[in-house]
C-alpha cells in the first residue's frame, strides 16, 4: 500500500484525442474504422524499476499471445493513483483495467458509485479461488457499505507483509544478536543507541513508514486467535481504535522519535529516501514491507523477519495482505471488452506471472507452479516462508487506513504531530477513533 517513485504516462488526454482524430481521418480515407476494440487502457502502481520491468514483460507476453491487442499502460504512484483514479473513471478518460487500493476510501467508494465491475464470474471461470485463499479474496469484497462480504471486485498479484528489515553486518559489528522476542528487540535498540548506531532508519516527510511501524508493533502483540476485534474494525463492523494496545504502540514510537532511536533528521526524509539510506548501510533496523525486496536485495547484508512477538503471544499477526487489486472499471462497456479484461487479469495472477515476480525478487500472492525453479533471493525465501506461516496461522493482518475513507489522511495528518511530541499518544489514537466513529455513523 505504499508504492512511490516515478510515473510513466501515456499522452495527456487532450493530445491523445487530437491524435486519435487525425488517425481516424486517415483510417477512414482507407475505408478502415478508427476504433481499436482490442486496445486495453491499463493503470498500475508498479513504479519501482524492478517492478515496472516485470509488468512490461508480462504485457509483451500477453500481447504476443493475443494478436491485435495493444496494452496502453500508465504507471502511477500510490498517492497519485488515490488522487486521480476515481475522477478519471468518472470522467470517462480512465482505464479499463486498473490497480485499486482496497478499503473504504478507494475500492469501497468506487463500488458505491458503480465505477468497478464485479469479477466473481472470472473467479469461477479461471479458478482464482484455487490460487488464493478465501480470506485473501475477501479483502476485495463489498456489499453496499459492508467490507469483506458480497461481490468481489478485484484480485491481487503480489503478497505483502510488513516486517523487520535488519542489517546483519551492523548488528554483528555492534555485538547485537537478532531478537527472538519483542523484549529482546527493545534491549537491542538500547544497545545500538549506546554504541552510537541509529537503531531505526525512519523517514516521515512523505509516504507511510511511521504508520506501518505503529500498526506492525500493535499487531505483533495480537495473537491470531484474538483477531476478531481488528477484523471488525477494518471491515466496518464496529468497535474502537481507542485501545490500550494502540495507545501503547503510539507511545513507544513517540518515545523512539523523541529519544534518538531514529536516524537523525528523519523528519525531513521521505520514506523512499529512508529506504535508500538503509540500503546504503545506514541504520540497523527498518520496519516496512516486502514491496521493497527488489531494492533491498542490492545489499546482501540485509535480511527480513517478522516483528518479534512479546512473550505469551504464540501466533502474532503481521500487517499486510496483498498489493493493490487488479480490477475492471465501468469503462469496459461491452461483454467482449470485459472478457478481455478478465483474461488479462487472469494472466497477471497466473502461476506464470508468479514465477516472473519471484524471479525478480518479489513475493507473489499466487503460489509458484510445482515445477518452477526460480533462483530465489534470501530475502524472498524468508518472505515466502513468512507468507506460508501467516496464512497457516490465519495471522495475516490489516492496514489500519483501510478502515474508513478518510483514515489515511487522518493518520498522515497526525503522525508528524505525534513524532514531534505536539500531541499525546492518546490524542493520536483518539483522532483515529473519531474518524472511524464518524464513518460508522455515516454508513447507517
Amino acid at each position: 500500500m505504499n508504492r512511490t517513485v516515478r510515473s510513466i504516462s501515456i499522452l495527456p488526454a487532450y493530445r491523445l484525442k487530437a491524435a486519435v482524430a487525425l488517425a481516424g481521418a486517415a483510417l477512414v480515407s482507407f475505408g478502415l474504422s478508427a476504433a481499436r476494440a482490442d486496445d486495453l487502457a491499463v493503470w498500475d502502481d508498479q513504479t519501482f524499476e524492478g517492478q515496472s520491468a516485470v509488468i512490461e514483460q508480462l504485457n509483451k507476453d500477453f500481447e504476443a499471445a493475443h494478436p491485435g491487442v495493444t496494452i496502453k499502460r500508465t504507471a502511477r504512484t500510490f498517492d497519485d493513483m488515490k488522487l486521480t483514479l476515481k475522477l478519471a473513471v468518472s470522467a470517462g478518460d480512465g482505464p479499463v483495467i486498473t490497480k485499486v487500493n482496497q478499503g473504504a476510501g478507494d475500492m469501497g467508494a468506487m463500488v458505491k458509485e458503480g465505477l468497478l465491475l464485479p469479477v466473481d464470474e472470472y473467479i469461477q471461470k479461471y479458478g482464482w479461488d484455487k490460487r488464493q485463499s478465501d480470506s485473501v479474496l475477501a479483502r476485495d469484497r463489498w456489499e453496499g457499505a459492508k467490507f469483506g462480504v458480497g461481490k468481489t471486485y478485484g484480485i491481487s498479484g503480489l503478497g505483502e507483509i510488513v516486517g523487520l528489515y535488519y542489517n546483519k553486518k551492523i548488528l554483528d559489528d555492534a555485538g547485537v544478536a537478532l531478537p527472538q522476542t519483542f523484549e529482546e528487540l527493545l534491549a537491542d535498540l538500547d544497545k545500538l543507541k549506546e554504541k552510537g548506531v541509529a537503531p531505526f532508519m525512519m523517514g516521515s516527510a512523505k509516504q507511510h513508514l511511521a504508520l506501518h511501524m505503529i500498526g506492525a508493533i500493535d499487531q505483533a502483540h495480537i495473537d491470531a486467535a484474538n483477531r476478531a476485534e481488528l477484523d471488525d474494525l477494518i471491515y466496518g463492523k464496529g468497535g474502537s481504535w481507542n485501545t490500550k494496545g494502540n495507545i501503547e504502540s503510539a507511545k513507544l514510537v513517540q518515545q523512539w522519535a523523541q529519544g534518538g532511536y531514529f536516524y537523525p533528521g528523519f523528519e525531513g526524509i521521505s520514506g523512499d529516501d529512508a529506504v535508500q539510506l538503509f540500503i546504503s548501510g545506514q541504520g540497523a533496523f527498518l520496519i516496512s514491507g516486502t514491496w521493497y525486496f527488489g531494492d533491498m536485495q542490492n545489499n546482501p547484508d540485509i535480511g527480513f523477519m517478522a516483528i518479534p512477538a512479546p512473550k505469551g503471544v504464540s501466533k502474532p499477526m503481521s500487517v499486510g495482505g496483498v498489493d493493490l487489486a487488479w480490477a475492471i472499471t465501468s469503462l469496459a462497456k461491452d461483454k467482449a471488452k470485459q472478457d478481455l479484461a478478465g483474461e488479462y487479469i487472469d494472466y497477471m495472477v497466473s502461476e506464470k506471472a508468479a514465477e516472473s515476480w519471484a524471479a525478480a525478487g518479489y513475493l507473489p500472492a499466487t503460489s509458484l507452479p510445482a515445477d518452477a525453479k526460480p533462483k530465489l533471493t534470501p530475502l524472498l525465501t524468508s518472505g515466502i516462508e513468512m507468507w506460508k506461516t501467516l496464512n497457516a496461522n490465519d495471522a495475516l493482518g490489516h492496514y489500519p487506513d483501510w478502515s474508513s475513507p478518510t483514515m489515511l489522511k487522518t493518520i498522515d495528518d497526525n503522525t508528524p504531530l505525534l513524532l514531534s511530541g505536539k500531541i499525546t499518544p492518546e490524542a493520536f489514537v483518539d483522532a483515529m477513533d473519531k474518524d472511524y466513529q464518524a464513518y460508522l455513523k455515516d454508513k447507517k
